[in-house]
């Protein structure tokens, strides 16, 4: 089993190296995201101003503005809360906190909440072996291979099991792999981050009870907190992913981060034992110092220099509660990093972390605090200002400056096509690690249009089976749905107008995925009959690099193929994937 998912994990990557032509998914794909469906938020925090509860509006604000202001991050949004009381809440360029937003791993520890409140319940225990629990799904060779594999194991993740997240996008039956995957360490003796651990949490919780773990969690969690809006995939076989695949309002994950802050109580009524909390947010096991300063407890991050915990999932999706200041911190973004490598983590903890929290509030209390707050909610907008930049060749006047607006008009009804370049076989809006994982691929850009209507400049991205309609703001962002292959994704669309380094006009247009850790750059340069574009996507080519040493590492196969293969030439592939060049003609011009 393992040499076949890492044969097809291997053909994956093979393909996605291969910026000539599109990816053919394993696995058929299936749809599964809703669009996203505004509702008022039930029991939501109570809204306090900073000072009521002993924080500073300058700290905050200066917190704010280190975020907006440090150039490796890309933040979407952060709540703070003190007390259990909402002090801050702030939205970075497109994004919005009314928005549900992708957790991926952040999820591990809502799955961990269920097995405490099952052990709770005095049906399951940490001791419980997992050849027991499937016990009519395991084979008599495998009850040997698995035999010390407990659920304490699954939680620290150090059950040892090489089949990991390759395999959600090359199989179809998760459990079978897991339970007939080789077992290269003994159980509880190496801690080996590996999401599918998580995922048979899950199905022990379905295994055991008969539900679903959303259904498992709805009476016992999501219901009493107040949390109704949300979206959880599944896996082929229809079983929750448990380790990632939630999509959750920030304020509805910031009342689970608060549940276990207050030890598991909410409202006064214990919805998973103190007991389980304090275990759980205890060190369990010691990740490698190169994953960030945390040890793990169960499917949660603990600091390892201040009482805190974590729930992290890449990219930045992240609740961080500090138990001696009983400050809580809920944020999204789109950085470069897999675990907790980015600068987040040092300046969370440099304004609210134990004594470095307080001495910075000391430092910053000289500053005015009054319009401190304002200030920063101002700024925090990143509006992309409209040029009036001289453009040339047959689309704009030379040696003209235009307004933004006639710019515009002469956009309207223009068209370019890529037939004649190879190059645009795998390039789609949607960015290609989205695709991987939503195992939703495109095949491939067509051409690109402008159309200018109501005083809007909108973009139609052709691909070879879908159109999107792409409306372009450029004083703020433009909202809108965009559809790919049965799925919907909330997206805003900015624009701005410039010039590069050698005087070219260029169309800049940003699409972030408002409900996603990812985001598009498409930078277009006109010329007389054609566009030369450039597709970038975020995060890029950093977390790319950490993803594929994590994949060598986990696969004997895929790291033998890669140790043969040029690094160099590797690292120029990996480019021409993630910041493709083509170039679209209009219809009679030739390059």
């Amino acid at each position: 089993m393992d040499l076949i998912t890492d044969t097809r994990a291997l053909m994956i990557v093979k393909q996605l190296l291969d910026n000539t032509s599109t990816v053919k998914p394993i696995l058929n794909p299936t749809p599964q995201k809703p669009k996203f469906v505004p509702v008022p938020i039930q029991k939501p925090f109570v809204r306090s101003l900073p000072e009521s509860q002993g924080v500073s509006s300058a700290q905050v604000s200066a917190f704010l503005n280190a975020l907006k202001d440090d150039p490796t991050l890309d933040m979407h949004g952060v709540l703070i809360l003190k007390n259990g009381k909402m002090i801050a809440e702030a939205a970075f360029g497109a994004y919005d906190q009314k928005v549900w937003h992708i957790t991926h791993s952040e999820c591990k520890s809502i799955t961990s909440l269920a097995i405490g409140m099952l052990i709770d319940e005095g049906k399951l225990s940490l001791d419980d072996r997992v050849v027991d629990i499937f016990a009519s799904r395991v084979s008599k060779i495998n009850q040997l291979t698995h035999r010390n594999m407990t659920i304490k194991h699954l939680l620290t993740m150090t059950s040892g099991v090489t089949f990991n997240e390759a395999g959600s996008v090359t199989e179809m039956d998760w459990v079978k792999c897991f339970l007939e995957s080789a077992v290269l360490k003994e159980p509880g003796t190496s801690f080996q981050y590996n999401s599918m651990n998580t995922y048979m949490l899950a199905c022990a919780i379905k295994q055991i009870t008969g539900q679903g773990l959303v259904d498992y969690l709805k009476p016992r969690l999501f219901e009493p907190l107040g949390i109704s809006n949300f979206f959880w995939e599944t896996c082929p076989m229809g079983n929750e992913k448990g380790g990632w695949g939630l999509y959750i309002l920030p304020e509805d994950i910031a009342k689970i981060g608060q549940l276990v802050l207050d030890g598991g109580k909410f409202e006064g009524k214990q919805l998973v034992s103190e007991q389980w909390i304090a275990e759980a947010t205890r060190a369990q096991a010691q990740p490698p110092k190169t994953l960030g300063n945390y040890d793990y407890g169960y499917q949660t991050w603990v600091g390892r220099n201040e009482r805190s915990f974590l729930f992290n999932g890449m990219f930045g999706q992240n609740v961080m509660g500090y138990f001696d200041s009983n400050i809580l911190l809920v944020s999204n973004a789109g950085n470069n990093e897999l675990f907790q490598q980015s600068n987040y983590y040092e300046l969370a903890s440099r304004f609210f972390g134990g004594q470095k929290g307080a001495d910075e509030a000391s430092k910053i209390l000289s500053l005015s605090g009054a319009g401190a707050l304002q200030s920063a909610k101002k700024h925090l907008a990143c509006v992309l200002e409209p040029s009036k930049t001289a453009l040339f060749g047959d689309l704009f006047e030379s040696r003209q400056k235009l307004e933004l607006k006639e710019i515009c008009k002469r956009l309207d009804n223009r068209a370019y096509f890529a037939a004649g370049d190879k190059r645009a076989a795998p390039v789609g809006i949607l960015p290609l690690y989205a695709q991987t994982l939503q195992n939703n691929f495109t095949k491939g850009l067509h051409a690109i249009s402008f159309t200018w209507r109501d005083n809007t400049l909108s973009m139609i991205v052709d691909e070879t089976d879908e159109r999107h309609v792409l409306p372009i703001g450029f004083d703020e962002p433009a909202r809108t749905d965009f559809t790919t292959h049965g799925e919907v994704y909330a997206v805003g669309v900015n624009g701005r107008f410039a010039t590069d380094e050698t005087g070219q006009p260029v169309l800049t247009i940003r699409i972030s995925l408002l409900e996603a850790a990812n985001a598009r750059l498409i930078k277009i340069r006109f010329f007389d009959g054609k566009i030369e574009t450039q597709w970038f996507e975020y995060p890029g080519k950093a977390y790319l690099s950490d993803a594929l040493s994590e994949v060598k590492g986990q696969s004997a196969l895929i790291s033998s193929v890669f140790e043969r293969a040029d690094e160099e030439l590797l690292r120029f592939r990996m480019t021409r994937i993630l910041e493709p060049q083509v170039t679209l003609l209009e219809r009679g011009q030739t390059v």
